[in-house]
């Protein structure tokens, strides 16, 4: 079974194409590395959804109220960057390719 570095659907390993329209016979190699960007993508996306919690009850508290609004955006837009940043890793070469052996 492969997944779809795109969707993340996981397809059987004949497939050639993605119900999402992802190729995975013009492009086999990014597929290879979907289970640690899934693990980092999941930790991102955790990250955020407790802070967002936060920061949604942040105004509410008494004493340290601005100061934990302050934070948790600087958070949550540090998460949101880190998941965009992730998406586009490997066209901008951050994120290493594994080389197909039969090649």
């Amino acid at each position: 079974m492969k997944e779809c570095p795109k969707c993340e659907v996981v397809n059987p390993d004949t497939a050639e194409r993605c119900d999402c329209g992802y190729d995975f016979v013009l492009d086999p190699m990014r597929s290879t590395d979907s289970a640690a960007k899934r693990a980092i993508r999941t930790v991102l996306k955790g990250v955020a959804g407790v802070t967002g919690v936060i920061w949604f009850l942040a105004p509410i508290t008494r004493y340290p109220g601005p100061l934990v609004f302050v934070v948790s955006t600087v958070v949550l837009l540090a998460c949101f960057v880190g998941l965009s940043l992730l998406d586009h890793a490997a066209d901008m070469g951050w994120w290493p390719k594994k080389r197909d052996p039969k090649a």
